[in-house]
């Protein structure tokens, strides 16, 4: 583990690193894909036409 202090905009913060794995870095995740669009509701069958009199 490393310590460092680290001033931002005149803060002045205490951290500690812990040196990770120093092999390869991993790929990155692929994102989870967009969700598909929800169907259009079905349009209302039209009205009968009145009978011929």
């Amino acid at each position: 583990m490393k310590n460092y202090t680290i001033t931002v905009n005149g803060n002045v913060y205490e951290v500690t690193v812990e040196e990770g794995f120093t092999g390869k870095a991993s790929a990155p995740k692929a994102a989870a894909p967009a969700p598909a669009p929800a169907a259009a509701p079905a349009a209302p069958a039209p009205a009968a036409a009145p009978a011929p009199a």
